[in-house]
């Protein structure tokens, strides 16, 4: 089993006085994707950013290769640790190389020059992404795929092994969806990735935490956590799980409730 690079140990966090996340534990193995999953205002996207250190657990440890991400600097951390949050707001008048090229700042004291090793960087992570024919182009002029891809590009070249994504399919066609998934699972860095489509999560992630109420409701493999029972309780919807004969999983279906019928 590959080493843990992100542990939550029995982390609480309360804002003001709300509990927004209550007594989680977890870990996130190295080269592995996380599928952090739930109903809207479930505590996703606090949990996030609890493991990059914007948030303070009010209880338990937040790890990062075994130590307390209170105690990394935040450079330390941007050096090591790639985000990406919902709906960023770009400076619409770069262009994609130059929003790229922001990757680099982690790396970088103030007047240090930009190398042949940076731009290299960049070329490469323009190519993973496949935004070489687009670099010139205005951050406006780009489409939601395209822009979603311009901000893993320049996570590439910050060089981190471990990236953070929160929503990073919202807004997009199911064409870039699975562009996009398809690209995170090629990138072989540490993933943890909020996601509200569940199949999405199934086809793309290695585990699966699944949160409700800020609570921890299982962690585990895609088969462990996504049952048709649980996940009828947790979203209030009945739920089935149909087989699929070109699919290694089944797919998850959500359906109208009966008059009269009660979930949960």
């Amino acid at each position: 089993m590959a080493s843990a690079v992100l542990q939550l140990q029995n982390v609480s966090l309360q804002l003001g006085q709300r509990t927004v996340l209550d007594q989680i534990s977890c870990s996130v193995a190295a080269g592995r994707v996380l599928g952090v999953v739930g109903p809207n205002g479930a505590g996703k996207s606090s949990l996030l950013r609890l493991l990059y250190g914007e948030l303070q657990a009010s209880q338990g440890q937040v790890l990062f290769h075994h130590k307390a991400i209170s105690s990394y600097r935040r450079a330390e951390l941007a050096r090591q640790m790639a985000v990406v949050m919902q709906s960023p707001m770009p400076v619409f008048s770069l262009t994609t190389e130059q929003m790229v090229m922001l990757g680099l700042v982690p790396h970088k004291r103030w007047f240090d020059p930009t190398t042949s090793q940076d731009y290299h960087q960049l070329e490469l992570a323009l190519l993973k992404t496949g935004l070489l024919a687009l670099r010139h182009k205005k951050l406006a002029e780009l489409s939601g795929g395209e822009l979603q891809r311009a901000f893993i590009a320049r996570a590439l070249v910050q060089n981190a092994r471990v990236l953070l994504l929160d929503e990073p399919t919202n807004h997009l066609d199911v064409h870039y969806q699975h562009q996009i998934l398809q690209l995170i699972r090629q990138l072989n860095l540490t993933i943890v990735c909020c996601l509200h489509d569940l199949n999405l999560a199934a086809s793309y992630c290695d585990d699966i935490l699944l949160l409700d109420n800020g609570r921890l409701q299982a962690f585990g493999t895609a088969q462990q956590v996504l049952t048709a029972e649980r996940l009828s309780q947790v979203f209030q919807q009945p739920c089935l799980m149909l087989p699929h004969a070109q699919l290694e999983r089944p797919v998850i279906h959500f359906y109208a409730k009966k008059p009269g019928e009660h979930h949960g």
